[in-house]
């Protein structure tokens, strides 16, 4: 090491491999972060059909619309309570309508009469309105259809025949209120091919809003359930997954978020975070040789470690997945944005608050992800 702080002095005769493997471990030891090529995420092993999306809450709502959106990349999702997708913009006939004033929280409404708007949260607070089969249209027809014709668009939905999606809402939910994450059920049954064993709707723990870890208590109680939220998403999506182990802080490292978006007042931070296992670093091939999987976690967050992080690591350690950590709760251009209210608070947008393209690969947060996902990959 130099003497110079944050400066690596490498022999000179190393070779160009070892020496990069080598600033990336030291590096991320110091838990400055990652340095490889200027700050970017690392290319590693990861097999194609096993990158799923994971959230909850706003981050649930995501984890659903990137799962969606990204169907060529992204293979399962697990939806801590979640509404369906493009539904808090969507009209349904028995929907009541607002005014639109430069106040409203749905400044976008698809198929609304000018002037009018939708009820603030309709798919969370009132899913009796929500029409059910209305739901696929949108991800079947948004991007025309023999020709497509919106580029960037919403991949086509028959990447999801195959896919395993897991879906929680505990009993004292108060944000998703009955019926809401039987939407988002309700939706993907009517696109995979057989939803009795390909989505698992977990609806009778008596939790509050969250997502439950094993130190969670049940609503009204103080000693923790041992309810593993995190391991029972990942053994459903990933069949066969042995327990979780201890995960290591020196696997955590830093990326450069700015090399992947081309506007700046959009929310998202400078940084994000990628934990990779000994297993899945540069040059190694995952599990006895058959790649690695990848968790995609995209959150409000400016470090990794808190609440369900260390969860998801340390399943990823013993089992070959990565956990990508793309970060929004950055600047955003209030005179461009003024009623993007819940992406100001450091939320994802899953309210059309950035524009009524917002599910589309090439709205700003979902073409983040995209493209963290293509660099990390490589696909």
């Amino acid at each position: 090491l130099g003497a110079t702080p944050g400066v690596l002095l490498l022999p000179t005769s190393m070779s160009p491999a070892a020496a990069v493997w080598l600033s990336f471990v030291v590096l991320g030891a110091r838990a400055i972060g990652l340095s490889w090529k200027g700050g970017s995420v690392p290319r590693l092993n990861i097999t194609r059909g096993d990158v799923v999306s994971i959230g909850c809450s706003h981050a649930g709502d995501f984890a659903h619309q990137l799962h969606i959106t990204w169907s060529s990349f992204i293979d399962g999702a697990c939806v801590f309570s979640g509404q369906p997708y493009h539904c808090a913009v969507t009209m349904f006939p028995m929907d009541e309508l607002v005014e639109q004033t430069n106040s409203s929280g749905v400044p976008n409404c698809d198929g609304c009469p000018d002037g009018k708007t939708l009820i603030y949260d309709h798919c969370k607070n009132h899913p009796e309105f929500v029409d059910v089969g209305l739901l696929p249209a949108y991800p079947q027809r948004a991007c025309g259809e023999n020709p497509i014709q919106i580029q960037d668009c919403v991949d086509d939905v028959a990447n999801l025949f195959d896919d395993r999606v897991y879906l929680f809402r505990p009993t004292h939910d108060r944000c998703y209120l009955k019926g809401a994450v039987e939407n988002v059920r309700n939706l993907y049954a009517q696109i995979v091919k057989h939803p009795a064993n390909q989505v698992k709707f977990v609806n009778d723990q008596p939790f509050p809003h969250c997502l439950p870890r094993n130190n969670t208590p049940y609503f009204n109680h103080s000693d923790p359930a041992g309810f593993d939220g995190p391991g029972e998403c990942l053994r459903w999506v990933y069949p066969g997954l042995t327990w979780a182990g201890k995960y290591k802080e020196e696997n955590i490292f830093t990326y450069d978020q700015t090399l992947y978006v081309n506007d700046t007042g959009v929310g998202i931070r400078d940084k994000g975070f990628i934990y990779i296992p000994d297993v899945c670093k540069p040059g190694q091939n995952g599990p006895d040789d058959n790649g690695c999987k990848m968790v995609v976690a995209a959150n409000n967050c400016d470090h990794f470690g808190d609440g369900d992080d260390p969860d998801w690591a340390m399943y990823g350690e013993t089992n070959g997945i990565v956990v990508l950590k793309p970060c929004v709760g950055g600047y955003v251009d209030k005179e461009r944005f003024p009623r993007a209210v819940e992406v100001q608070r450091g939320l994802l947008d899953v309210y059309g608050q950035l524009g009524d393209d917002y599910v589309m690969q090439k709205a700003p947060h979902m073409k983040l992800v995209g493209e963290l996902i293509k660099a990390v990959t490589g696909w």
